[in-house]
């Protein structure tokens, strides 16, 4: 597959389908409505598409800062903390970079209703970061809507335009259409009492596991899966092809990987044309972008990177 450079790139220009054809890819602005929603589980509405925006795809040890719109970058040159971006409103994490992604690829941070927290590590919680998305939405629309761990949520900055909402292992809530899961995850903030979670995004006839920060599924959260279909399942790839990384104990690499996708799609939890999407890929524990692609893409493994936007429907 050849680089793609972006050059000043608008959202609209930048968005567009992958030779490889392995990605669906929206050419349009984004889908979904930028109010909010009540937190009870409901019944999931219609959805004619779900988009995944990927505004972060990197782990811990990229640069704090993305480079501005104006500098020319490779595809997966530069990666920033992993963030994911559901139909325009619904943000998963939220670290440093996201606003310095979401300007390149012109999404307007006043259109986010609903934050998702998987855990605090300072790559997925920053508070300025924050406060700024809290305070770019119109006073009329209400706070912003913030969801974890009751434990985690204490460390998200304190503001009346932000709205505290505690979520416990496998409680569902409900955000305009999509019921969310979160589900216990094989991660751990040392020094806190909070669960890091992961995430299962269910709309009236499409499935999603967010699962980063995470090594191996727990056993608790294999069993709760075993009774879904999954149409796509983001992964965290933190260790490449791995060797004797300690980092493992609490990220997957990517035989890791494999065979999890092997034990879902024999049990049928990941559907046969499901997507299969890494992401928090660790600096230097990978090879450059254009090579990830050319090795995974094949097996049906499909490296994010900023601004890839995925379309199920």
């Amino acid at each position: 597959m050849t680089k793609d450079m972006e050059k000043e790139p608008s959202r609209r220009e930048f968005l567009k389908v992958t030779s490889i054809g392995a990605v669906s890819l929206a050419t349009g602005g984004l889908l979904g409505s930028a109010s909010g929603a009540e937190g009870k589980p409901q019944e999931a509405t219609e959805e004619k598409n779900m988009e995944l925006l990927f505004l972060g795809t990197g782990a811990a040890n990229w640069p704090k800062k993305y480079p501005p719109p104006e500098k020319t970058l490779a595809r997966g040159e530069v990666r920033g903390f992993s963030s994911m971006l559901v139909n325009g409103h619904i943000l998963i994490d939220c670290g440093s970079t996201v606003l310095d992604v979401m300007k390149r690829y012109d999404v307007d941070p006043a259109g986010i209703t609903d934050i998702v927290l998987t855990h605090t590590h300072a790559d997925h919680l920053h508070e300025d970061s924050i406060l700024a998305i809290a305070n770019a939405r119109d006073a009329d629309l209400g706070p912003l809507k913030f969801w974890g761990d009751p434990e985690a949520l204490k460390k998200v900055p304190d503001s009346d335009r932000i709205e505290k909402r505690p979520v416990g292992v496998e409680q569902t809530f409900s955000i305009e259409g999509f019921n969310i899961t979160g589900l216990e995850s094989n991660h751990l903030v040392e020094g806190s009492k909070e669960k890091c979670l992961i995430y299962l995004i269910e709309a009236a006839s499409t499935s999603v596991l967010y699962a980063t920060d995470a090594g191996w599924l727990l056993t608790s959260t294999w069993i709760y899966l075993r009774k879904k279909q999954l149409d796509a399942i983001i992964w965290d790839a933190t260790c490449g092809e791995g060797s004797g990384d300690p980092r493992i104990f609490s990220h997957n690499d990517l035989t890791m990987i494999r065979h999890m996708n092997q034990t879902l799609a024999r049990s049928k939890v990941l559907k046969p044309d499901a997507k299969i999407i890494l992401t928090h890929i660790a600096r230097r524990l990978h090879p450059a972008h254009d090579v990830l692609e050319k090795r995974l893409l094949p097996e049906g493994l499909i490296p994010a990177y900023e601004g890839m936007s995925v379309v199920l429907n």
